[in-house]
């Protein structure tokens, strides 16, 4: 037993001098990801951006750009917007290696991105640069490289990324968001660009530095429960043999060690390793069911100019399929709908044709349950990103419980959730976030006190670990 205590001491020890200070970084970053997120292009500032459609100046068809592109077959998604002043129609290729490409609603022609196209989203600019990636552009744009990033002459330091197939604006970073994310995202998710563009070595970097980070964690526990007296004391009476900077050390762990193991397991769960909690979500074949099939000639065709002169101000137009049937969800300043494709009309879509249309998910299983949720549930709420209402509640009886989210409003698929999702809901979300606590300021006090219990745990044995190399025994 002496040699096991001793080897866990051994580990503990060195573990924290290696790990220790990135976890004290870890639980600072972390307030700082409460309030500063990740650099992304919210609604809001996309519907600042795109300017209303005009009936008058769209004068092809979808399907007439679509032949323009010279591509095979039929587009997955289209879109219909403004950019540069002037209507263009965007178009998803089936196979998704052919990349975005755009197409004039004006005249027809391929749209060609350029830095003169690129440099109409700026009043005054500095510098304009074609990329690939840099710190700011991981994640959801990766369809829309090459890049132009504009640099504004302005005094918040703003840099707009321009995409390099469709010439919309995909995201925006201000100098302070910059600043704060270097403390926050880039330390929290070790998002260092040579390392984050390889995904997969990334990732694995994530997995094994959390994992050792829990087991340091768990160690630490263990030590400093086997180290606690409460009945037959110390000497003098104390409960902990330790004193000073150790004494700290131990009574933080005793009180703040439970925490750091639950927020370390939870973030190893983050990159789900070994494949361990894994879903498929909402895959591309649930969308072409619900859709009763992909976009055709027939869709394509059908002019936009009745829905825009019915809904004046639409900033975009997109294709929607549901069961069969062919509407237009909007984009609009005070928000989205769907509308009839024929005649432009505001279309409400009935519980039971959103039935028919998911049943279709799921051929020959039985539904278990739907149910109409006019506010959030368990797997289907709103933390830092934000959830329309109604939502249909679809569950199939199926042994991983495939449940969809569907909004009635928007014409299409909104969540989902299974077994697995359901355990990574709680074990990551819960756990790590402590997102089922609805209610602010008290969210907020609560995670920052944790954060800071965490940190100081942390901070006092990187301060002990470091202390014994510089002062060895």
């Amino acid at each position: 037993m002496a040699i096991l205590k001793r080897q866990l001491h051994l580990w503990h020890r060195w573990l924290g001098i290696a790990l220790g200070l990135l976890v004290l970084l870890w639980f600072g970053s972390g307030i700082v990801m409460m309030y500063v997120p990740y650099p992304s292009l919210t609604e809001q500032e996309r519907q600042a951006w795109l300017a209303p459609l005009e009936a008058d100046t769209v004068r092809v068809t979808a399907w007439q750009a679509w032949q323009a592109t010279g591509l095979p077959g039929a587009p997955q998604t289209v879109r219909l917007n403004s950019v540069a002043g002037r209507p263009a129609y965007h178009f998803q290729p089936e196979a998704k290696a052919d990349g975005l490409v755009s197409v004039w609603a004006d005249s027809g022609t391929v749209l060609r991105v350029d830095d003169a196209l690129a440099a109409t989203h700026a009043a005054s600019l500095r510098s304009i640069e074609r990329i690939e990636l840099d710190q700011w552009t991981f994640g959801s744009i990766s369809a829309h490289r090459p890049l132009h990033r504009v640099t504004v002459d302005d005094d918040a330091g703003t840099v707009l990324y321009i995409s390099g197939r469709t010439g919309e604006l995909v995201r925006d970073t201000t100098r302070s968001e910059r600043a704060w994310n270097w403390a926050g995202s880039v330390i929290h998710w070790l998002y260092i660009t040579p390392l984050r563009e390889k995904s997969e070595t990334w990732r694995q970097v994530v997995m094994w530095t959390s994992g050792v980070a829990f087991a340091l964690a768990v160690t630490g526990m263990v030590l400093g429960i086997q180290r606690l007296r409460l009945r037959r004391r110390y000497k003098g009476g104390r409960r902990s043999p330790y004193k000073g900077w150790q004494a700290w050390h131990h009574w933080l762990g005793l009180t703040a060690g439970t925490l750091t193991i639950t927020w370390l397991f939870s973030g190893w769960l983050s990159v789900t390793p070994f494949g361990w909690l894994q879903s498929p979500g909402i895959t591309a074949q649930d969308r072409l069911a619900f859709a009763g099939g992909p976009l055709t000639q027939a869709d394509l065709e059908l002019s936009v100019v009745p829905a825009l002169h019915a809904t004046p101000g639409v900033l975009e137009l997109e294709w929607r399929r549901v069961a069969g049937a062919s509407y237009f969800a909007t984009l609009e300043r005070h928000g989205r709908r769907l509308l009839e494709a024929g005649t432009g009309k505001s279309a409400a879509l009935p519980e039971a044709l959103l039935r028919q249309a998911a049943q279709t998910m799921r051929p020959g299983v039985p539904l278990k349950s739907a149910t109409m949720l006019e506010s959030e549930d368990s797997y289907y709420y709103s933390h830092h990103n934000e959830r329309s209402f109604p939502v249909l509640r679809v569950s199939f009886d199926t042994p991983e419980g495939a449940t969809f989210y569907i909004d009635p409003l928007r014409g299409q698929l909104a969540g989902y959730a299974d077994s697995n999702r359901q355990w990574r809901r709680w074990l990551f979300n819960g756990l790590h976030q402590f997102d089922f606590i609805r209610l602010r300021p008290a969210w907020d006090l609560l995670l920052i006190t944790l954060n800071l219990l965490g940190a100081l745990l942390s901070a006092t044995g990187a301060y002990l670990g470091w202390r014994r190399l510089v002062r060895p025994i």
